[in-house]
């Protein structure tokens, strides 16, 4: 864990100087915010008065850090912002192609042992990294983990923004060979959803998808770690949520996806489950039928959380 916390782009956006004018002043006036300025620091507040009173005392500094890109050939390097461009920055030095279809990425820093890191998660020291993608077999339990934990964090969003009401959630730690995954959300009574609002969501959820909506990450660090209860808080479209571990790109790297049953879990908990499959698995919509019934049959078996 790194002890400074630098943004990706789209949160040093929030903070960044412009002259002698800062965003800040905009935090101290809420009629003046834009919406998604609201979302995200209602949010970060929820965690911590800390975390956010360090975010705005950051002042921006921009070093320049020399990455080196592993290609079948010699590494490629690259120069990039420090804390702020990311793994897919550095993997559009080779093609976009290879940018997109990253899934994680596998750190070598030149100091240090190596790692695995998100694609969109700022890049802080001098190491060469590697793309990892759904056929990396080396990898095939943290890209499991990673896929199944970025659609249920994808289901967490699709419902705050399907379900007129607020909404909280927790992302229980999910055991790929269960066969689906789920999240469980406080403010619905403990009211389990109906077939109908689930096959309404369903057809949302296709939408929100489809948007190809990027993973935005930033790592939490150490001396904040009694403060925030994640290792990582991660931006899609205008939500954010703690993680505990790592998530894709982007959902244009989800494939099949749907939404199966809700049930109550508890006097105000409801869980809501799911399956997916990535988009680098196509299959026919018989093999998806019954991959769906298959999951469908153990959640509703499986335990409340």
């Amino acid at each position: 864990m790194q002890t400074t916390l630098r943004l990706p782009v789209v949160y040093r956006k929030i903070f960044e100087f412009q002259g002698d004018q800062c965003y800040r002043q905009q935090f101290e006036d809420s009629q003046q915010n834009p919406q998604w300025f609201q979302i995200i620091l209602r949010i970060l507040l929820n965690f911590s008065i800390i975390f956010v009173k360090k975010y705005m005392e950051m002042k921006e500094k921009v070093d320049k850090v020399v990455v080196n890109v592993h290609t079948d050939d010699e590494p490629l390097p690259v120069l990039l912002n420090r804390n702020i461009s990311t793994s897919y920055h550095a993997f559009n030095h080779l093609s976009k192609h290879v940018a997109d279809n990253a899934v994680l990425v596998d750190v070598q820093p030149n100091i240090g042992g190596s790692y695995t890191s998100c694609v969109n998660q700022p890049l802080q020291d001098q190491a060469t990294i590697r793309k990892i993608d759904f056929d990396s077999s080396e990898f095939v339990n943290l890209l499991n983990d990673a896929y199944w934990r970025s659609c249920a964090l994808v289901t967490a969003a699709i419902l705050k923004e399907s379900l007129d009401v607020n909404l909280e959630f927790t992302i229980p730690n999910i055991d790929v060979s269960s066969g689906f995954f789920h999240v469980d959300v406080e403010g619905l009574n403990g009211n389990a959803l109906s077939r109908d609002e689930l096959n309404t969501i369903n057809r949302y959820a296709k939408s929100f998808i489809k948007n190809a909506k990027d993973f935005e990450v930033v790592s939490i660090p150490s001396d904040l770690s009694d403060e925030v209860p994640s290792n990582y808080i991660v931006r899609i479209g205008d939500h954010v949520f703690p993680s505990s571990g790592l998530v894709i790109r982007s959902t244009s790297q989800i494939g099949r996806y749907s939404i199966l049953h809700s049930k109550s879990s508890g006097i105000e908990t409801v869980s809501v489950g799911g399956v997916s499959l990535p988009f680098s698995q196509p299959t026919s919509s018989y093999s998806w039928g019954l991959i769906v019934k298959n999951a469908l049959t153990k959640y509703q078996k499986s335990s409340s959380s």
